[in-house]
């Protein structure tokens, strides 16, 4: 895990310095921390409660190439939160979400693009006491091949008909099938299509708006069953340190659930963007 995390910093450190060091007009990048906390805390409160503590940790980094008609996108979001509530502690977000893509102009706001993508979580998650999942347990890696429609930088569309899509269930002490892992095996592989739209936009002076969703429908298991993954982020800045924000995640894969799966997360405090 630690090795994972080290890897990561050191991938995003190279690319910003390269980027730095390089043409600078090519190339953008930045991103943003931040840090919430809450509490509460009762003593004989006859309305009834239990004494919690809450803490959040968000950070999203992206670094991007244009030049001509080539373009290369990188963003890595991570997010962990904990809750300690009568001594015990439980996690409420845990996210390392890595997408890159790379496109070359085929058409005025149209590009032949290829994307990777890789999901997974840092630590390990419990239902009463028995894990059920961990670090790479499950993790999910997308490469899919297609087009990529882009007129400006708050709306995309990437259509791909060719798409792998593997699942990968590293944990003995977790059942694969919980996953859609056949038992006794580790990965799944899943041929299919795939659609992702992505929009963002400052609604009022300082709030903003960010969504992106993922359709994939796989061509030889059941291609009307579409799993889907849509996050959306409504972010306010208060000031250069302080900041609140709202991220929502609903999923759908029957392989996984039958129902939808959905999170809501609501935090306040120490932000800074770079």
């Amino acid at each position: 895990m630690k090795k994972f995390l080290i890897i990561l910093f050191i991938l995003t450190l190279s690319l910003s310095l390269f980027a730095q060091e390089t043409e600078v007009e090519k190339w953008k990048n930045g991103g943003m921390g931040a840090l919430q906390f809450s509490q509460a805390a009762m003593k004989n409160w006859k309305a009834g409660g239990e004494n919690a503590t809450a803490l959040n940790f968000n950070f999203n980094y992206f670094i991007n190439y244009a030049y001509e008609k080539m373009t290369w996108q990188n963003n890595l979001d991570v997010a962990y939160g904990v809750q300690i509530k009568t001594g015990e502690s439980q996690k409420t977000d845990d996210k390392i979400d890595f997408s890159s893509t790379f496109g070359y102009e085929a058409a005025k706001k149209w590009y032949y693009s290829g994307m990777y993508s890789f999901k997974t979580q840092m630590m390990n998650g419990y239902a009463d006491t028995v894990r059920i999942s961990s670090f790479m347990a499950p993790a999910y890696m997308l490469l899919s091949i297609g087009m990529k429609y882009e007129p400006g930088e708050k709306f995309y569309l990437m259509l791909s008909p060719v798409t792998g899509k593997m699942t990968l269930v590293f944990d003995p002490i977790i059942d694969p099938a919980d996953y859609g892992v056949a038992a006794g095996k580790n990965t799944r592989l899943e041929l299919g299509g795939l659609a992702k739209i992505g929009f963002k936009t400052e609604i009022f002076k300082n709030v903003h708006f960010d969504t992106k969703c993922e359709f994939f429908a796989n061509y030889f298991g059941s291609p009307f069953a579409i799993d889907v993954n849509w996050d959306i982020l409504l972010g306010m800045k208060i000031n250069d340190f302080l900041s609140a924000n709202i991220s929502t995640q609903l999923i759908y894969d029957k392989d996984v659930s039958t129902d939808i799966q959905f999170k809501e997360i609501f935090t306040f405090g120490l932000s800074y963007s770079f």
